[in-house]
């Protein structure tokens, strides 16, 4: 088994478990239903692209990033701040296994799961575009984002597409919000 196909079949296998493990809590007690129910937003304002940016990782121990959308300017660095837990930020790519939710030019990260409070990743991106992201714990309990870089024109962009199938629910269901907040943010 090469080291590709291990990593497809152990995160296949988390994201089964944890989904299943969702599902059953979703059934018992109603309590994801109501977290889970977003609308999408009629209007968005994308921050301005400044030359860096920082996302913290579950705050207040949580399994989310903060913010969930940052923008930068080509050429612009990311530092994702673990705070809590043990979370990584890993762009949705064919290099990390995924279908591709980047820029088709542009290059993939993987911070690796940083262990423990206050460790910190960066990553510059060089392409303008749309960068979706997941903490690959928590990716099945919907802890992605997203990295505006520039002014992209959101045509084309395979970050603003819907979410493949194999996604889990929730994870699409983020995806999906965010995909509606930075299409309008960039069609103003």
């Amino acid at each position: 088994m090469t080291d590709s196909t291990r990593r497809r079949f152990l995160r296949r296998a988390t994201t089964a478990a944890a989904t299943a493990s969702l599902a059953s809590l979703a059934g018992c007690s109603g309590l994801l239903a109501e977290e889970s129910a977003q609308t999408t937003p009629v209007d968005y304002t994308l921050p301005e692209a400044t030359p860096s940016a920082e996302v913290r990782m579950g705050p207040e121990g949580s399994n989310r990033f903060d913010p969930l959308i940052v923008r930068v300017e080509e050429g612009g660095t990311v530092t994702w701040t673990n705070v809590s837990r043990n979370h990584s930020a890993t762009a949705y790519a064919p290099a990390n296994d995924y279908p591709r939710r980047i820029p088709e030019e542009a290059e993939a990260w993987d911070t690796g799961v940083l262990l423990g409070s206050d460790k910190s990743a960066s990553h510059t991106f060089e392409t303008p575009g749309v960068y979706d992201y997941y903490c690959t714990p928590h990716e099945p309990l919907g802890m992605v984002a997203t990295v505006v870089v520039g002014d992209p024109d959101p045509a084309d962009q395979p970050g603003l597409r819907p979410p493949s199938d194999e996604r889990s629910g929730r994870a699409a269901s983020e995806l999906e919000t965010l995909n509606a907040k930075v299409r309008s943010g960039l069609e103003k």
